[in-house]
């Protein structure tokens, strides 16, 4: 007897990173007898590695996940202050209350949100890559590539994780994100590194470093870190050589990491464009990177990104129910997760608008405003993954309108320089 592939999906999602993940595990757990498909270019789910694993516990709480598990078993380190350093070494240092930031395990942590949706019914197709996607008698026909031989698939509602360079987005005439703001990145992983807070992630500032955004240090136990740079897309295929001078040459770095070991090193791109007018179509979803649902200021998009995908998930199982209307519910999907983070996410964009082409000598300025008014103490209870109107209440203080007078003309010069790039 032939068993044939099933081809044909009331949902399917395109990538299997935590948001297609999440939507996936949220449209089976509403809706147990759907049909849900999750293509994944790669071979391995969460391999390859691109992010830095930084993460705020706080969301992900927020997306169902339980804290004593998520201790136990996706955490490598935990981080309750954050330093700020000024091309000069002035630094700030916020100390976390109300909720800390945790190094993840980003492969097991993708691993265990597919095994999730794996267990309450999605598919996954792994090795699967869609090379092209139609729209065809209230269907959408998925063109895959598996291995050597070319695939077709249907399905009735089609959700996008495709991550931050969304070309299949672009295919069926939504906006997509801006390539011009997605920052290379390259990161190490180090042992043997000494001289170092473990409970401390550091962020350095500088064109030396990384010009257009900005280097970190990210402690994953007492004697080891993970350390990279993300630099602006003029200066692409430069990553490397950036990382290692920033190794290399810094006062810090230098010290730290001179007897240091490498573990492992990967790369990929800082997405930081801000959220896409329209993350919506015909039964047509996106979630996560491919709708710029990250934080422009940092590049962090795991937890609002994937709260996203379960809204989706959850829109895409009413659809099914009858409950909404394909219009309807595609579209409240976009009013729902506008509701909870576009503000925020917005704000953020123009931030990184602003800081991205500052001169190393405002920056010492700007660090420095920030150590004089106390910025570290402001920010103790501001939510790490919003912050973005959390910085502009601060930055509206008189007392830092008063500092910041003779930066400003600086800052409105990068602002523009940034819309014009």
């Amino acid at each position: 007897m032939v068993i044939r592939e099933q081809t044909n999906f009331e949902i399917a999602i395109i990538g299997a990173g935590p948001s297609g993940s999440l939507a996936g595990q949220q449209a089976t757990s509403e809706t147990s007898e759907s049909s849900i498909a999750i293509f994944e270019e790669h071979n391995q789910i969460g391999k390859p590695s691109h992010c830095s694993g930084l993460i705020a516990l706080d969301g992900l709480l927020d997306l169902g996940l339980k804290q004593s598990f998520i201790r136990k078993n996706l955490v490598e380190n935990e981080v309750k202050k954050a330093r700020f350093y000024a091309p000069n070494n002035t630094y700030f240092q916020i100390n976390r209350k109300r909720d800390s930031l945790v190094v993840l395990n980003r492969p097991n942590f993708d691993k265990y949100l597919a095994t999730c949706s794996e267990n309450l019914g999605s598919t996954y197709f792994m090795g699967h890559s869609v090379k092209q996607i139609s729209f065809h008698q209230n269907k959408w026909k998925l063109l895959i590539k598996h291995g050597k031989k070319l695939k077709t698939f249907s399905c009735d509602i089609l959700i996008s994780a495709e991550g931050s360079r969304a070309r299949l987005v672009r295919s069926i005439g939504l906006q997509g994100t801006n390539n011009k703001w997605l920052f290379p990145a390259i990161q190490f992983d180090l042992s043997n590194v000494v001289d170092f807070e473990s409970d401390c992630s550091e962020l350095y500032f500088g064109t030396d470093i990384a010009p257009g955004f900005f280097g970190w240090f990210i402690p994953l136990n007492e004697e080891s870190a993970r350390i990279g740079v993300a630099i602006s897309p003029i200066h692409s295929g430069k990553t490397r050589s950036y990382l290692k001078k920033f190794l290399q040459k810094h006062a810090l770095m230098k010290i730290r990491t001179k007897k240091a070991k490498l573990v492992n090193s990967y790369g990929g791109f800082v997405p930081a464009s801000g959220p896409i007018k329209k993350t919506y179509s015909h039964q047509f979803m996106v979630v996560g990177d491919a709708a710029g649902q990250t934080k422009a200021t940092t590049g962090g998009g795991v937890n609002i990104g994937g709260f996203c995908g379960r809204l989706a998930g959850k829109y895409a199982s009413k659809i099914l129910s009858g409950d909404l209307t394909a219009f309807q519910g595609c579209r409240e999907y976009q009013n729902q997760w506008r509701s909870y983070f576009e503000p925020d996410l917005s704000i953020m964009k123009y931030l990184r608008r602003s800081m991205s082409y500052l001169p190393d000598n405002i920056w010492n300025d700007v660090i420095q405003i920030a150590k004089d008014t106390q910025i570290g103490t402001y920010l103790e209870t501001t939510s790490i993954d919003l912050h973005g109107e959390g910085l502009i209440r601060y930055s509206l203080n008189p007392k830092i309108l008063g500092n910041g007078l003779k930066i400003s003309p600086h800052l409105l010069l990068s602002f523009v320089r940034g819309f014009l790039y």
